[in-house]
C-alpha cells in the first residue's frame, strides 16, 4: 500500500511538473504503433497486455536487439522511461537485457540499465520497468530499445513503452532505486534489503526490535565457560566466541540488531566471569589476613621462646 502510495504521488508530481516543459504530453508506444520487434522476437495474444498483445522473446532464442522504435521528436527536459515487462521465472540473478534510450541511433544514450529476473516480484506478472532520463536538447529521432538479449536465461514478454515528462529524478537512478520487490535504494541502483543506503545515515534515534534477549545468561544453570577455554578460542579462530568475524562482516555487512544481541550476551558473560574473580580474590584476601594473623602468632610464639631461652642461659652462668 505505501509502494502504491508513493509511486501515486510521485507521478502525480511529475505531471505537475510537465508545464515547466511546454506541457509535452506522454509518449506512448506498444508493438501496433512505433515499437519495431526483431528476429527472434513473436507478437502474442495476452489478456493481461495491452490491447491484448504483447512481444514475446523465448529463452532460447538468439541473443541480440529484442525490440527498438518508435524513432520519435522530443523536445529538452526531465523525462520518466517506462517499460512493462514480465518474466516467465523470477529466480536468476543473471543478466537479461538491457533498456536504453538513445538518439542518433545509438550514438548518443542518454538512460541504461540491465534487467535481471530476480528484480520481479513474482514469475509471468506484468511489472512497469522505470528510468529517469534528461534530454538537454531537442532529439529528432529518440529511440527506446531492449539490446543485448541472453539466451538461456527465461522467457520474456513486453507491452508498451512511454516517456512520461517529469522534472523528478530517481526510481531506478544513482540517487533512488526501487526494485520489482519493494526494496528500496539510496545511492544505490542495486537494493538487497527492503532499504539499502550507499552513504551516511542521520537520525535521531534508531529503534531496533529484537527477540530472545540475552538475560538467559543469568539463569541458574547457565554454563559461561572458563576463561581459560575462552583464549584458546580466540587464539584459534581471533574473535570472541559466537560473534561474526571480520570477514563476515566485511561480507555480508552489520546486522545492527543481532549485533548488539551477541554484545550484551557477551556483557553478561563477561559480568559473571568479573562477578566469579571477586568472590576468588575476596577468599584470597581472607586468607591472606588468616595467614597474617597465623604469622603474627607464630611470630609472637617465636619472640617469647627467645626470650625464654635467653633467661636459660643467664641463669646457667
Amino acid at each position: 500500500m505505501m509502494r502504491q502510495l508513493f509511486l501515486t504521488l510521485l507521478l502525480a508530481v511529475s505531471f505537475g511538473n510537465c508545464f515547466s516543459q511546454g506541457a509535452i504530453s506522454t509518449l506512448f508506444h506498444d508493438e501496433s504503433n512505433g515499437l519495431v520487434p526483431t528476429e527472434g522476437t513473436a507478437m502474442i495474444n495476452d489478456a493481461g497486455a495491452n490491447g491484448g498483445a504483447c512481444m514475446f522473446r523465448p529463452a532460447s532464442s538468439a541473443g541480440g536487439t529484442f525490440f527498438a522504435g518508435p524513432y520519435v521528436p522530443v523536445t529538452a527536459g526531465n523525462y520518466l522511461f517506462q517499460v512493462r515487462i514480465k518474466v516467465s521465472s523470477n529466480s536468476s540473478i543473471a543478466n537479461l537485457f538491457t533498456l536504453d534510450i538513445v538518439s542518433q541511433y545509438g550514438a548518443i544514450v542518454y538512460g541504461s540499465m540491465w534487467i535481471t529476473p530476480n528484480m520481479f516480484k513474482a514469475s509471468n506478472e506484468w511489472q512497469l520497468i522505470t528510468i529517469p532520463v534528461s534530454i538537454p536538447h531537442g532529439i529528432p529521432n529518440l529511440e527506446m530499445r531492449g539490446m543485448n538479449f541472453q539466451p538461456g536465461v527465461t522467457d520474456m514478454y513486453v507491452d508498451y513503452v512511454q516517456l512520461i515528462p517529469s522534472s523528478v529524478s530517481g526510481l531506478y537512478s544513482p540517487e533512488l532505486s526501487i526494485s520489482g520487490k519493494g526494496d528500496v535504494g539510496i545511492g544505490t541502483t542495486t537494493p538487497r534489503e527492503k532499504l539499502s543506503v550507499n552513504g551516511n545515515i542521520r537520525a535521531r534515534e534508531i529503534k531496533v526490535e529484537a527477540t530472545n534477549w540475552p538475560d538467559y545468561v543469568f539463569d541458574e544453570g547457565y554454563k559461561v565457560g572458563t576463561l581459560e577455554e575462552l583464549e584458546g578460542y580466540i587464539k584459534a579462530n581471533r574473535h570472541l566466541p559466537g560473534m561474526p568475524s571480520a570477514k563476515d562482516i566485511e561480507t555480508n555487512g552489520l546486522v545492527l540488531g543481532e549485533v548488539v544481541k551477541l554484545q550484551q550476551k557477551k556483557i553478561e558473560e563477561l559480568t559473571l566471569h568479573l562477578i566469579e574473580k571477586d568472590k576468588a580474590l575476596k577468599k584470597v584476601a581472607v586468607e591472606n589476613i588468616q595467614l597474617k594473623a597465623k604469622q603474627a602468632e607464630q611470630d609472637y610464639a617465636i619472640k617469647k621462646m627467645i626470650q625464654r631461652m635467653d633467661k636459660i642461659e643467664l641463669k646457667e652462668r
